[in-house]
């Protein structure tokens, strides 16, 4: 089943907020939002066709670091202390693990859906030219 939207809609609107406070890269944040809008295009697309995409391990690493990250940049918005330098590397480290995870979504879509458009694709029949 298709995750609620609910977990991606208040993190991505804390991500907007941070980049409103000048706390957060306005491209990190692109980036992150960007692969929660396509690999959840991709797993309803999976999911229409009858296959279930489960989360992977690779995208709950990728949950739990954003939330470090927003709580610690939140908690640390005088950007003094260790508390923002944690929720600076905290961001790095989502925004490679937003990476990561994201190809590792499309090439399990592909491995799994690939063959099965192939197949659509071929029994499509295509029309014949006349001269």
């Amino acid at each position: 089943m298709v995750e609620p939207p609910a977990d991606k809609l208040l993190n991505s609107a804390a991500l907007i907020s941070l980049v409103q406070m000048d706390l957060a890269p306005a491209w990190m944040v692109a980036v992150i939002i960007g692969r929660e809008f396509a690999v959840t295009g991709l797993r309803s697309l999976a999911y229409a066709r009858g296959i279930v995409i489960a989360a992977s391990p690779l995208g709950k690493i990728n949950m739990v670091t954003e939330v470090i990250a927003i709580l610690a940049l939140i908690l640390g918005h005088d950007r003094s202390g260790a508390i923002y330098l944690i929720g600076q590397v905290a961001l790095w480290l989502v925004v490679a693990a937003a990476l990561v995870s994201a190809a590792d979504y499309f090439r399990r879509f592909n491995v799994i859906l690939g063959p099965r458009l192939g197949d659509f694709d071929s029994t499509r029949e295509t029309p014949r030219k006349t001269a």
